[in-house]
């Protein structure tokens, strides 16, 4: 059997009609078009839905059986055609992304709340993750994109720049360094600096070594999170250092930021995504905005 939505749609206007001419008129087709359509449906049944005469047309008992089918199925229809269309149009959609704990704590939130005011009805859930574990949660299909600092990448991720951030100098207040609006990484040197992930040192020195052979930079803790780096300088344990997107943290931890400079150390923060992978629209809107943000605001200062 073989039927199709033109035969469907017209049996239903035919019978909420009461008319061929009513119904084609409503469906923009010619009374003869519109009956041809009902008797290829009649044909493909083997039976008749319709009892036509002179004067009306009502449906036939099989055709009384067959109409409650015929209208949910286009009801249905309707329904999945709108919620496509609103999933098209950014107007509802389930998005998940996957960033570092730094990151999900400081430029996330504000872009999810200015995206949420734009996008109501699109659902944004953000997993907060360790940062070399961020990458994993999007190969495992458990997000759609991570925004996360640059790095080695799975051949499966496609990778969209996203922005390119420096880091600054954290220090207390009252500290010297805070008198001065750019200090260079050789101040730095003989003081206690805290480097706030594991291989930021390994990042860091091949920019020292090239600004200067004999600029280094040894600290006297490397730590796994920025908020214990952030915890330890507001302590008076020593100095940090920290990308531009953390400003919101070091201000609520009560601390200032200096420019690095001399070098000056950047890392580009990207978007990646299963490589295999269309963006869903609501992914699409989403990254979109994201880079009007950056654009428009910069990453945290």
């Amino acid at each position: 059997m073989n039927l199709t939505l033109r035969q469907l749609r017209a049996f239903a206007a035919v019978a909420d009609a009461g008319s061929f001419t009513e119904a084609a008129r409503q469906l923009h087709l010619t009374q003869s078009a519109l009956s041809v359509l009902v008797r290829e449906l009649e044909r493909e049944l083997g039976v008749r839905v319709l009892d036509r005469s002179t004067r009306r047309v009502q449906l036939s008992d099989t055709g009384r059986d067959f109409y409650p089918y015929v209208q949910r199925v286009l009801n249905e229809l309707g329904d999945a055609v709108t919620s496509v269309g609103n999933l098209r149009d950014k107007k509802k959609g389930l998005l998940r992304i996957a960033a570092p704990q730094l990151m999900a704590c400081t430029l996330m939130p504000r872009v999810i709340a200015a995206y949420g005011q734009l996008f109501p009805d699109v659902e944004v859930r953000l997993t907060d993750t360790l940062p070399e574990r961020t990458l994993a949660v999007v190969l495992a299909g458990d997000a759609e994109i991570a925004v996360a600092p640059d790095g080695a990448a799975a051949p499966e991720l496609a990778r969209r720049p996203l922005l390119r951030d420096r880091h600054w100098l954290i220090c207390q207040p009252d500290h010297a360094l805070t008198r001065k609006k750019k200090v260079r990484w050789k101040e730095l040197q003989g003081s206690a600096f805290i480097a706030p992930t594991r291989d930021f040192m390994q990042r860091l020195q091949p920019a020292l070594s090239a600004a200067a052979k004999d600029l280094t930079l040894t600290p006297v803790h490397e730590v796994s999170f920025m908020t214990t780096a952030l915890g330890m300088v507001a302590a008076g344990i020593g100095l940090t250092a920290a990308p531009s997107y953390s400003a919101p943290l070091v201000r609520a931890y009560g601390l200032e930021m200096r420019l690095l400079v001399e070098p000056q150390f950047y890392r580009d923060v990207c978007i990646f995504s299963a490589a295999s992978k269309t963006f869903s629209p609501a992914a699409q809107s989403f990254v979109e905005f994201l880079h009007r943000f950056v654009d428009g605001k910069g990453a945290g200062r």
